[in-house]
């Protein structure tokens, strides 16, 4: 055949040749595609952040990604062999800004063929305002309580304040951060702890620090309490007596809420000493607490009390003798 003749066939009906070899391309990707399996997976979004403008907005929390590849390679495709991100760095002033969302894939997708890979929304439009600075305090957080009887007397954090950087809007509204939960369960003696600063704050980043220490200063509750008690008489000399029964005294004690709460006194918690009456009738006696040394004593009402001694009634007189025979 001369080459003439060649491009005459070549060319002739050239459109209708062109149409019938994209029909055919056409159904062999149509064939690839039906012959492909799907695997999706809701992947968190990423923001990496950097430039001087910040996202004044939540983006979603997650994006869906479809992968489509032969079902061999499909079946081998992790959740974690995905991520998802989106990058500020290109924004350039405030205002509404929309950013692709990005995929980064491990290294074997590159060997599946076909692939396809999809992600949805594959686009977002944010809000974005100028980076803006500003130093806050910082917060002890706890977790539980202590045990009963036990109180915070003081706490401190080092250091007091952060630096805090974001959206002029974000910044502006907070007033605080806050630490990670510290546990107060079981605990009776003061303590230091050094712990993180909570990381979810919401389009704000801490700039300067990520440790904290707390110090917390713990101690028993102080607890005062009344009682009524009798006092015990001591030191009686022989012949005499109590005419009556000694006034009851008001003992106030302090001490641990613990301790004191369930402190019954005993008979001989207040006593009066009578040492120094040598006669019948009206003594001022001196009263004296004996208590046990984990208490102190507040006030003891009355002080000293008023207590009448008589002599000793005999019971034997003439006329009680007989004498046997």
């Amino acid at each position: 055949m001369k080459m003439p003749d060649f491009f005459v066939r070549l060319t002739d009906n050239l459109p209708i040749k062109l149409l019938a070899v994209a029909a055919a391309v056409l159904l062999y990707f149509s064939y690839q595609i039906t012959t492909l399996d799907s695997k999706s997976f809701s992947i968190p979004l990423q923001v990496r952040e950097g430039g001087s403008f910040a996202l004044a907005d939540d983006p979603p929390q997650y994006v869906r990604v479809t992968v489509r590849a032969k079902p061999e390679q499909t079946a081998a495709v992790q959740k974690g062999d995905i991520t998802a991100y989106i990058d500020t760095s290109s924004v350039t002033a405030s205002g509404v800004s929309s950013l692709s969302v990005k995929l980064g894939l491990k290294d074997y997708f590159t060997l599946m063929d076909p692939l396809d890979v999809q992600v949805k929304p594959n686009t977002l439009s944010l809000h974005f305002e100028p980076n803006t600075y500003k130093s806050v305090p910082v917060k002890a957080f706890f977790l539980g309580s202590l045990p009963e009887g036990y109180e915070i007397v003081s706490q401190s954090v080092d250091p007091e304040n952060v630096k805090i950087v974001g959206a002029q809007s974000v910044v502006d509204a907070v007033e605080s951060v806050s630490t990670v939960g510290i546990d107060l369960q079981n605990k009776t003696e003061s303590f230091t702890a050094t712990v993180k600063i909570e990381s979810d704050l919401r389009r704000v980043q801490v700039t300067d620090v990520q440790d904290v220490t707390v110090r917390v200063e713990i101690k028993a509750q102080a607890l005062t309490r009344s009682f009524s008690v009798s006092a015990q008489a001591l030191n009686l000399n022989a012949g005499l007596e109590l005419a009556k029964e000694l006034d009851k005294v008001t003992l106030t004690l302090s001490g641990t809420k613990n301790a004191l709460s369930s402190f019954t006194p005993g008979e001989s918690a207040v006593q009066a000493d009578f040492s120094d009456a040598h006669t019948a009738g009206i003594h001022s006696v001196q009263l004296r607490v004996n208590i046990p040394d984990e208490f102190s004593v507040v006030a003891v009402d009355p002080p000293v009390l008023e207590a009448e001694l008589a002599e000793t009634s005999s019971d034997f007189s003439s006329g009680n003798f007989r004498e046997d025979l």
